[in-house]
């Protein structure tokens, strides 16, 4: 359901999450997500950080039609929604979370609908988004701007938007005129929606109504399906940027409840300044963090009833190569119900005997290391299904809120 993919819930105390001020959603709506969120296994979701409004995107003659949109910082990860609404009605709502001043890119799974009215919600003045709608090629525009006050019932026009020839042209957003540009060589209608009126806090819409913009499109007839994304990307494609750092979790002292989250976070990857170049990696637990200095493999042992660290150990390449019995044999002394993360530095021995504790530790049988890896294992009676390996020629992260105690618990 629609709803359940865009669900977000403000965790103001921290009372939930340990993170006072994040925000708890899904773990897969990449619209909302950046990469420093923390993934939560249990959950099935991710504690994130950011500026958050919605739009309702109204598509008339159209009810049956699925929409994709796509972040453009993530473009890998569409997010599909259906609508709101009965199929039986004249027209369908679709009502995606988004994340402020980003942009995004509109499909359709046939004909792009002829009418679209988009509504800001929860926009404080000046936030916007910049949106790029899939049309066929010989597609003409008529757009508006109005305000819609849903206590009288009354709607207003307060602006139209006029064609450009330059992107850039979208920036000029005044209350009574904006521009649009469309690029027809991909079939994009690229609108910036902003906000032009002040909001209460608690308020969907301005003081003055809700504020819209309507589209109306003549579109040739006998075109196909309005899914431009094939030649959207990556020639729209963004840098993913962070502009809300994460919260800090709340100190384990601090929790009341005996059941609370461990903090890890894995990173290791090639660095470059001008020619020097480097490898980084590092293991951090609750804020904790271990760097690995030499090329090989870096093991931190957590204990799984209290999320304590209990012990640390590196192995250098020299070691993974020629006595790969000292990893095996460390690991075998691991007590049950440990948590185990290992990171690797270098050009590290992928292909070894050691390999095989990664197995012991639940890693699928059949996997391939690359010259990065991070993961997060368990030492136990039991397979729990946060275990993850990741493994790359340049780059690899996890970041992850496990709950201690470890517990065996079905998947979601």
């Amino acid at each position: 359901m629609d709803g359940d993919k865009t669900s977000v819930f403000h965790d103001v105390d921290g009372s939930v999450s340990e993170y006072p001020g994040s925000y708890l959603i899904k773990e897969d709506n990449w619209l909302i997500k950046h990469r420093d969120c923390i993934e939560v296994p249990d959950w099935r979701g991710s504690i994130c950080s950011g500026s958050y409004a919605q739009v309702y995107i109204q598509a008339y003659k159209s009810s049956n039609l699925k929409m994709k949109i796509i972040k453009n910082d993530f473009y890998t990860h569409p997010l599909y929604l259906e609508g709101a609404l009965s199929k039986s009605t004249h027209y369908q709502q679709y009502q995606p979370v988004i994340t402020l001043q980003k942009g995004y890119t509109i499909h359709w799974d046939k004909a792009a609908p002829e009418e679209l009215t988009i509504w800001l919600i929860n926009f404080n003045k000046n936030d916007w988004i910049q949106v790029g709608f899939c049309y066929p090629k010989g597609t003409t525009f008529s757009i508006l701007s109005d305000i819609h006050d849903r206590l009288l019932k009354k709607t207003y026009k307060t602006g139209v938007f006029y064609p450009a020839l330059q992107m850039d042209k979208l920036e000029y957003r005044y209350p009574t005129k904006g521009y649009y540009y469309w690029d027809e060589d991909t079939g994009l209608l690229f609108l910036k929606l902003k906000a032009q009126h002040e909001k209460e806090p608690f308020a969907f819409c301005s003081n003055r109504g809700c504020e819209r913009i309507r589209i109306k499109a003549n579109i040739p007839k006998q075109t196909g399906t309005s899914d431009c994304e094939a030649l959207a990307y990556p020639k729209y494609a963004e840098k993913p940027t962070v502009d809300v750092p994460m919260p800090k979790k709340l100190p384990s002292a601090h929790m009341i409840k005996k059941d609370h989250f461990v903090e890890l976070k894995i990173e290791s990857y090639k660095t470059k300044y001008y020619h020097l170049k480097d490898d980084f990696a590092y293991i951090s637990v609750d804020g904790k963090s271990f760097y690995l200095s030499e090329e090989g493999i870096q093991v931190v042992v957590i204990d799984g009833h209290e999320g304590k660290i209990v012990n640390r150990m590196s192995f250098k390449n020299i070691i993974l190569h020629g006595i790969p019995a000292q990893i095996i044999n460390y690991v075998n002394n691991i007590r049950n119900n440990s948590i185990v993360v290992m990171t690797s530095k270098g050009r590290f021995v992928s292909r070894s005997p050691w390999t095989k504790v990664l197995e012991t530790l639940g890693a699928k049988p059949g996997f391939k290391l690359k010259d990065k890896m991070a993961f997060v294992g368990y030492k136990g009676s039991f397979r729990p299904f946060w275990i993850k390996l990741e493994t790359d020629e340049d780059a690899v992260r996890i970041f992850q809120a496990l709950p201690v105690p470890v517990v065996k618990k079905m998947k979601l």
